[in-house]
C-alpha cells in the first residue's frame, strides 16, 4: 500500500468518492539502465473529465504535471525537490519530459548516474486540490555499471557477398532508448553514433572486426563482431584512382579533390554477365583517416534536391570523379571517399581509401613576387602571389597596401607599368580569414630608366646624338688650332721688327779688292 502525507490521503479519499476515470500506465514497471546512457520511462494517463462538487460535476483543468523520485521500491512516496515539475522554470537538464498535458506523460533521463537506481512517479493536478492525483506505484530504474554491450547482426551469417547490406545494432542486457554509442572498426573510431550501424553495398574494405561502446562510459566496450565480405559476385573492372592521396587546407580556402573512375562494364549474376550502367555518384566524409566507412548523409548525392552549396562535383559520370570543397572548415578535417551507384545492386563500387584533407587554422599566407630584387625601375611588370604552405585552388583573398584594402581578389596580383606611386609594403591573406595575413613585402619603384628596357629608336637617338657631340668637338678644336698659328706669326714679326730697331748705326763698307771678290765667286 502507499504512503501519503495527510493531504495526498485526504485527496485520494475524495478520487474514490468524486473523481471518476482517470488513470496512469507505465508500459515497463521496471527498467534497466548503463550508467551514462539515456533511459526513456514511457507513461500513459487518463485526465479527469468531470469530479462531483457538493451533488453538482465539475469539469477539471490540468493545470500542473509532476514526476518525482522515490526511494521506496515500485511505492510511491511524495518526495521533494521534484525530477520534473511543469511549473517550475529550473528544469534539471538530465532530466527531460517528453509528454504533455492530455495523454502522454513520458519522462527521459540522460547520462543516467548510480543516484538514479529509485523508482519514479508521476502525479497530475487540475485546479481543484480535491481531485489531484498519483498512482501509489511507480517505474523501478536499475542502474548497473559496466556492463558490456554485445553487437546484434541482421545477418545470421557472418560471410556476406559483396552489394549485400547488413545492419549492426548496439545492444545490452539492459533495456533503453535513444542510446548514444561510439563504433570502431578494427580499433578506429568511426563517425555513427545512434545504437545501430548500417552497412549498404558491401565491398571488401567492409571486412573487419567491429566493436561498440556507450559513449559516456567506455568501459562497456562490446566483443568484436567479426565482418567478413566476399567478392564471389559483383562488378568487373571498376576502379577509383586519387593523384592525391593526403591535402592541406586553410580555413576558409577552397579544396580541390582530384579524382577519376573507370565505370564497372558488367556484373556476374549466377554466371551470367549483365551490363552495367552508372546512375548515381556520392562522396561521403570518413573522421577515420584513410579507412573508408560508409556514412550519412552524403557530402554530396547526385541524386539529392539538397544539395550542401560548399560541395559542388567538378566530374561526370564517365571518368571524372573530381569534389571541390568551398570555404573549408574544421569539420572537413576528415577523410573523402567517392562512391559510384549502378543499375545493379552487385555493381555499387567504392574506393577503400579516400582522400584526406587536414585543415589548418591560422597559417600566415606568403607573397612570391616574379621578380628576383624588390626594387625596380619605372614603367616594369612585376608579379606576386599569395600562397600558403598547404595546396589549395581557387584561393580568394585580401590585397593590402599600405594597409588599404585592394580591389583584386585572386591569389596573384599583376602590376603592369609600374610607377613610384606603386612602391609600398603590400600584404594578403584569405578572403574568409584574416588570422591568414602575410607579412609585409616592400616593394620600390625607382624613377630611373634601366637601358635594357629601352627601345631600338631611344638607342638610335642616343648613339645619333654622341656622334653629333664629337663632329661639334672635332670642329672647334680645329678652328681653335688655326686661331693658334695666326697669332704666332704675328708674333714672330713683331720680334723681327723689336730686333731691327735695337741694330746699329750704318757704316761704311770698305773697297773690296779684286781677290775677295774673285775668292767670294769661286
Amino acid at each position: 500500500m502507499a504512503v501519503w502525507d495527510k493531504n495526498t490521503l485526504w485527496g485520494f479519499l475524495l478520487l474514490l468518492t468524486g473523481a471518476v476515470g482517470q488513470t496512469v500506465i507505465y508500459p515497463l514497471t521496471s527498467t534497466c539502465a548503463v550508467r551514462g546512457s539515456t533511459a526513456t520511462l514511457r507513461c500513459t494517463f487518463t485526465p479527469l473529465k468531470t469530479f462531483s462538487d457538493g451533488g453538482r460535476e465539475v469539469p477539471p483543468e490540468l493545470i500542473r504535471v509532476v514526476w518525482y523520485q522515490s526511494q521506496q521500491h515500485q511505492l510511491c512516496q511524495l518526495n521533494k525537490p521534484f525530477v520534473y515539475d511543469s511549473d517550475s522554470k529550473n528544469h534539471k537538464q538530465r532530466f527531460e519530459y517528453l509528454g504533455d498535458k492530455k495523454t502522454n506523460c513520458t519522462l527521459q533521463i540522460r547520462d543516467v548516474q548510480q543516484r538514479d537506481h529509485a523508482t519514479f512517479c508521476f502525479r497530475m493536478e487540475v485546479d481543484h486540490t480535491k481531485v489531484h492525483f498519483n498512482i501509489s506505484r511507480g517505474v523501478t530504474v536499475r542502474v548497473v555499471d559496466s556492463t558490456k554491450m554485445r553487437i546484434i547482426s541482421s545477418s545470421d551469417d557472418k560471410k556476406l557477398s559483396r552489394g549485400e547490406t547488413v545492419t549492426l545494432l548496439c545492444a545490452s542486457v539492459c533495456t533503453f532508448h535513444q542510446l548514444e554509442v561510439t563504433w570502431f572498426k578494427d580499433g578506429h573510431a568511426l563517425s555513427e553514433t545512434g545504437p545501430s550501424l548500417e552497412l549498404d553495398f558491401l565491398t571488401a574494405e567492409d571486412s573487419g572486426n567491429y566493436t561498440c561502446a556507450l559513449k559516456a562510459n567506455m568501459e562497456t566496450l562490446s566483443e568484436p563482431y567479426s565482418l567478413q565480405v566476399t567478392g564471389e559476385t559483383g562488378a568487373v573492372g571498376q576502379t577509383v584512382n586519387y593523384p592525391l592521396t593526403s591535402t592541406c587546407a586553410v580555413t576558409g580556402s577552397t579544396a580541390t579533390l582530384p579524382c577519376t573512375f573507370t565505370p564497372p562494364k558488367s556484373v556476374d549474376q549466377r554466371g551470367r554477365e549483365v551490363p552495367l550502367k552508372i546512375v548515381r555518384v556520392l562522396w561521403y566524409q570518413s573522421h577515420c583517416y584513410q579507412l573508408y566507412q560508409l556514412t550519412k548523409p552524403s557530402v554530396y548525392d547526385s541524386d539529392s534536391t539538397n544539395k550542401n552549396p560548399r560541395y559542388q562535383y567538378l566530374g561526370d559520370m564517365k571518368t571524372n570523379c573530381t569534389l571541390q570543397i568551398r570555404d573549408v572548415q574544421q569539420r572537413d578535417n576528415a577523410s573523402f571517399s567517392f562512391r559510384m551507384g549502378v543499375n545493379h545492386r552487385g555493381g555499387h563500387f567504392t574506393n577503400g581509401t579516400g582522400v584526406t584533407v587536414r585543415v589548418t587554422d591560422g597559417i600566415q599566407m606568403r607573397i612570391i613576387s616574379s621578380g628576383d630584387d624588390n626594387k625596380f625601375r619605372k614603367k616594369e611588370n612585376v608579379t606576386l602571389l599569395c600562397a600558403s604552405v598547404c595546396t589549395f585552388h581557387h584561393l580568394e583573398v585580401t590585397w593590402f597596401k599600405d594597409g588599404c584594402i585592394l580591389s583584386e581578389t585572386g591569389s596573384s596580383l599583376q602590376l603592369s607599368s609600374l610607377t613610384v606611386e606603386d612602391s609600398g609594403n603590400y600584404t594578403c591573406a584569405l578572403k574568409t580569414n584574416m588570422k591568414t595575413l602575410s607579412e609585409p613585402h616592400s616593394l620600390q619603384v625607382e624613377a630611373g630608366v634601366k637601358l635594357d628596357k629601352v627601345d631600338n629608336l631611344t638607342v638610335a637617338r642616343l648613339l645619333l646624338f654622341s656622334a653629333h657631340t664629337v663632329l661639334i668637338l672635332f670642329l672647334a678644336s680645329v678652328i681653335l688650332k688655326g686661331r693658334v698659328v695666326c697669332r704666332s706669326g704675328e708674333g714672330q714679326q713683331q720680334t723681327a721688327e723689336r730686333l731691327v730697331a735695337v741694330q746699329p748705326p750704318d757704316v761704311p763698307e770698305e773697297p773690296r779688292t779684286n781677290e775677295e771678290e774673285r775668292g767670294q765667286a769661286v
